[in-house]
């Protein structure tokens, strides 16, 4: 362990450093891996889509501190939030170079002119729970991160795929991938449903509405995003919903990306097809789990994960702390 005159250099980070920093990450939480080709591109749209800045401590090969402040392109009159993501390896944790770690992305947020600062942690991340709340932060909201074992649950999921298949027939929504779709207006029609959805979902921290051409970078320059595995559901002439699952690249889990409808359908019993689908196609390519996040203020997303089997994993805590003196 290192003694007690030990002190971080930080240094920026840039984006080749995306790989040290998510073996760091896996290592503080191994049952959850972080895909390294995966965090890059969510840093490269941060970048582009955000401001931010990325600080890290480098010894011997190894990631051994990292900390990241970045808030959206806000509106002088919004609210002005920013998040905070310190991450200490555990060979040099204390509580006083985790705060060290969190004052970093403070003042740059307060330089920035942020109101409040964001910390979201797992719930059974104690030490880091306890230093935040010793710094005056207090919990907002919840996530309830949920897994689905899909070789327990495997023929029960299939099953009902059959079924929901057959109602959505009746209906006559029709269910494939992006990939199978031959509307040229595909991906604005995609982006309209998607955006009116994305309104609907809980949240404290507002995020910016992209444009088009920012909404197609986000989502398929994304390297665990395929068009061949992004569900969506049309009635008629238009798109009324997606589900789509992003695949680990080089380590890690596949996760619900999104699943959303548009309002005009809900209540049909079209997002739990989608999700059967999506669910479906991972069975089929050899997954053994998958996870979801949802908002614990989110009951029909919920119910749906329960249906299916989903079991809840520690949840993730939005802390929120004041930056205004």
């Amino acid at each position: 362990m290192p003694g007690t005159t030990f002190q971080l250099e930080l240094r920026p980070a840039t984006l080749d450093g995306a790989g040290l920093v998510a073996d760091l990450e896996t290592l503080r939480n191994p049952d959850e891996p972080r895909d390294p080709v995966l965090l890059r591109h969510w840093w490269l749209m941060t970048e582009e889509l955000q401001k931010c800045i990325r600080c890290i401590d480098i010894r011997e090969g190894r990631a051994i501190a990292y900390v990241s402040a970045s808030h959206e392109l806000w509106h002088q009159a919004e609210p002005r939030f920013g998040v905070v993501r310190p991450a200490l390896h555990p060979d040099v944790w204390s509580a006083e170079r985790y705060a060290d770690l969190v004052n970093v992305a403070e003042e740059w947020l307060r330089k920035e002119d942020a109101a409040t600062a964001v910390a979201r942690i797992r719930e059974d991340f104690d030490q880091e729970i306890a230093t935040l709340e010793h710094l005056g932060y207090r919990e907002d909201r919840r996530m309830r991160i949920s897994e689905l074992d899909l070789t327990a649950n495997r023929r029960r999921l299939i099953a009902t795929r059959e079924t929901t298949r057959r109602r959505m027939k009746e209906q006559g929504v029709a269910l494939h991938p992006l990939s199978a779709d031959p509307d040229p207006e595909k991906f604005r029609k995609l982006y309209e449903m998607s955006i009116e959805s994305e309104k609907d979902i809980p949240t404290t921290v507002p995020w910016r509405v992209l444009d088009l051409a920012e909404w197609k970078r986000f989502w398929f320059d994304d390297p665990a995003i395929r068009e061949d595995r992004y569900w969506i559901a049309r009635e008629g002439d238009a798109i009324v919903g997606t589900s789509v699952l992003e695949y680990p690249v080089v380590r890690g889990m596949p996760w619900t990306a999104y699943t959303g409808t548009s309002r005009s359908v809900r209540g049909r019993g079209i997002a739990r097809a989608l999700k059967y689908e999506s669910i479906g196609q991972a069975i089929e390519l050899g997954m053994d789990r998958v996870r979801t996040s949802n908002d614990a203020d989110n009951p029909p997303i919920l119910r749906i994960n329960e249906e299916m089997g989903y079991r809840l994993i520690a949840p993730v805590i939005e802390l929120h702390r004041s930056l205004e003196t």
